[in-house]
């Protein structure tokens, strides 16, 4: 046993001459050492490295002294460390009874009692030290249990697969004070429940290495070539003291290519297979560089060799249990993604359609989602002006790309014909019109120009036909064509055997007298319905807590600050942040996809100008107007 190691006990006080030579001889016999000390508080002599294992007292024998002595000793340590008093007289002094002395002695002092008394503090003292181990060992294992606990508490609230890897890995290290480690997880094919032979790189953690990049999904091939492979091949874990002294028997071998990029030393290593309930491999954790304080960075490769120590086989036991629970959290978070994945596919797919009931609009939907979600990840990147204190959550962002999605399913209700109109009269009512025109041809060429017939000639007819034709189409209808509509309603004709009628019907002459765009009061209204129909079918459907607000966000995009918006007419203050934003890239997609039956598409410079004039009349939120230009989110689908 090394010098260092060995128990000491101090004799303080005048000891004899006599009394010393026996306390030496008995100590060296029990493999002890003395130190011997004038004062009870003189600690010059002490050896550094701890608590006596006991004292002889040569010291007046008193209350008070004795008192004295004691409170040298460390706190909370008086009554596990023995205290043997000198006796000058026969008896003991009276009082002494409460004290916490272990014995009394007289001189000369004999070999058999001197034993004694040390052999007492040796047994003691070996006691405690067992007695200590053990109680650090239960508060270790009370320690990892509730870390345990807190884990797989956290662990089963996580829903996002990237954010619950950092969770597993940041919580891992932490418990077994690793500087750095990273996650592999293994490929899943989502068609079935089919494993491939391959770990994609996931997570990487270093407290010593700034690494602001984010890891690249690297493929592992799941062979005996590299550690993390040969691990999730073996599925048992693999313990290394240092990775650049690995056994040339071994086939597995370790890259040195990030600690050469970053100055970095990996040494020790604890690679876990993650194992789920059936026993496969559904990932790897791999932990690097135990240190010897958690809280120091390693700052060299001369620093992570001095300050580094091996993994133990108590943190191999414990990182094997976190690894039960990251396994099922791992697989339970795929399922709830593939899911998801699966209901945003319906979503999007139902959106896409709704749309190709038009081809004119086909693909809107999407491209609203998508220009909203951009406009939501620069907000979250604000970090001052008006968005600067707002951050969307994961679950908030969800719930606006799926609302976003279905903005427009309540066109589901609406007729086709009226989606895909694109001019005042349908070509079947212009071919009877024509065909009305043809017979007053016929008319006037029989009777002669002008007999009983407002049109003196076939040109003039012809005009009118013509003139008809024009103001079908979509566009904005004058004062001077208006008038001449009104001349033209008014010109009769008597088909054979029936009654005065005009070239054009009433529903035609409704129609043809829209002044702006393609569509009569009622067919707008019919249309606008759709927000209406949107909120119907979709309160229908029974959404989670964190999609409930999807119906009102998606029936309330045509709603405008000033109340003069669709379908409930709302106030700026009932108007949340989403139906503001899906408000103005809602109307921008409109103006600036491709040309549509009621108007040509438009340069994006109207389009921001006609955004910015709706905003100065308070009807767009003119923050969320400037912030969609000014971060450039209006050309993520524009070619100019």
């Amino acid at each position: 046993m090394e010098k260092e190691s060995l128990l000491y006990i101090i004799v303080v006080g005048p000891a004899p001459k006599a009394d010393r030579s026996v306390i030496e001889a008995t100590v060296r016999a029990l493999d002890m050492e003395v130190c011997f000390r004038d004062d009870i508080h003189d600690t010059a002599l002490a050896p550094a490295r701890g608590t006596p294992a006991g004292y002889l007292s040569y010291l007046p024998c008193s209350r008070a002294g004795i008192v004295d002595a004691f409170s040298s000793f460390p706190v909370g340590a008086g009554q596990d460390i023995p205290f043997y008093q000198h006796l000058d007289e026969k008896e003991i002094p009276p009082g002494m009874a409460a004290l916490p002395v272990s014995g009394f002695f007289h001189s000369p002092l004999t070999a058999v009692q001197a034993h004694g008394m040390a052999g007492c503090m040796a047994r003691l003292s070996i006691l405690l030290s067992q007695n200590h181990s053990l109680v650090k060992e239960v508060a270790r294992y009370r320690k990892e249990r509730n870390q345990l606990i807190a884990i797989g508490t956290s662990l089963s609230s996580e829903k996002y697969l990237d954010k619950l890897l950092a969770l597993i890995l940041s919580e891992t290290r932490d418990v077994v004070g690793a500087d750095a480690g990273s996650i592999y997880v293994r490929e899943h094919v989502p068609s079935g429940d089919l494993w491939t032979n391959r770990l994609l790189f996931k997570v990487a953690q270093n407290d010593s290495v700034n690494m602001t990049e984010k890891a690249k999904e690297i493929p592992i091939p799941i062979t005996d070539n590299t550690i993390s492979g040969y691990v999730a091949l073996m599925g048992e874990p693999l313990l290394i003291d240092d990775v650049y002294k690995l056994d040339t028997l071994v086939p597995y071998s370790w890259s040195k290519g990030f600690d050469k990029r970053f100055n970095y030393r990996t040494k020790s290593m604890l690679t876990v297979p993650l194992k789920n309930m059936a026993g496969e491999v559904v990932g790897v954790l791999q932990l690097m560089n135990k240190k010897k304080d958690p809280r120091q960075k390693l700052g060299s490769p001369a620093a992570i060799s001095q300050n580094v120590a091996p993994f133990s086989h108590s943190d191999e036991d414990f990182v094997r249990s976190i690894g039960s629970f990251a396994a099922v959290s791992i697989e339970r978070v795929q399922l709830y993604q593939e899911i998801e994945d699966i209901f945003e596919g319906f979503l999007s797919s139902s959106a896409a359609a709704i749309d190709e009931r038009d081809r004119v609009t086909s693909g809107h939907s999407l491209r609203v989602a998508e220009y909203a979600m951009a406009l939501v990840d620069a907000i979250n990147a604000e970090t001052e002006g008006p968005f600067g204190s707002i951050n969307f959550s994961e679950e908030r962002k969800r719930q606006f790309k799926f609302a976003a999605y279905l903005h427009d399913i309540g066109k589901i209700g609406v007729p086709e014909a009226l989606l895909t109109k694109e001019s005042k009269l349908s070509d079947a009512s212009l071919v009877a019109l024509e065909s009305r025109g043809d017979y007053i041809k016929t008319m006037i060429s029989w009777k002669g120009a002008g007999a009983d017939l407002p049109w003196k000639s076939v040109q003039e007819l012809d005009d009118d036909v013509a003139f008809i034709r024009s103001i079908s189409k979509a566009g904005f209808l004058p004062d001077d064509g208006v008038k001449r509509l009104e001349a033209l309603r008014a010109k009769r004709f008597r088909p054979a055997g029936g009654e005065p009628r005009a070239l054009c019907s009433d529903a035609e002459w409704e129609q043809l007298s829209i002044r702006k765009g393609n569509l009569t009061d009622k067919e707008r209204d019919l249309i606008n319905s759709h927000a209406v129909a949107t909120r119907r079918i979709l309160t229908k459907i029974p959404w989670t807590r964190e999609l409930r607000e999807i119906p009102y966000i998606a029936s309330h995009h045509h709603e405008k600050l000033d109340g003069s918006g669709y379908p409930d007419r709302l106030k700026e203050s009932d108007i949340n942040l989403e139906c503001r934003i899906l408000a103005v890239v809602d109307i921008y997609e409109a103006l600036v996809s491709q040309d549509r039956p009621y108007k040509p598409r438009m340069p994006v410079a109207k389009a921001v100008e006609i955004l910015r004039s709706e905003a100065k009349a308070r009807r767009l939120d003119a923050g969320v107007v400037e912030f969609f230009v000014a971060k450039g989110i209006h050309q993520l689908f524009v070619k100019e």
